[in-house]
């Protein structure tokens, strides 16, 4: 199984960052329903799944990173 964020959408195609950095664009088309920017994706033998744990983990810790980063950390 491989780890992939979705780093951004430009029109039709994805650009898929990979957790070793290496980044890999293929059209939005091929990804799971409903993918979005920033979204944390998994291929396994060519299936493409969504990981939303892991997605709202990392959103989880953006937000705290800009709280602390403004002031509004408590």
């Amino acid at each position: 199984m491989t780890r992939y964020i979705i780093d951004r959408i430009e029109g039709d195609l994805a650009a898929l960052e990979r957790d070793d950095g290496e980044f890999l664009t293929m059209p939005i088309a091929d990804l799971p329903p409903g993918s979005k920017q920033h979204d944390c994706l998994e291929c396994s033998e060519g299936c493409w799944t969504l990981d939303s744990k892991r997605t709202e983990e990392r959103r989880a810790q953006l937000r705290g990173k800009l709280d602390v980063l403004f002031g509004r950390s408590q």
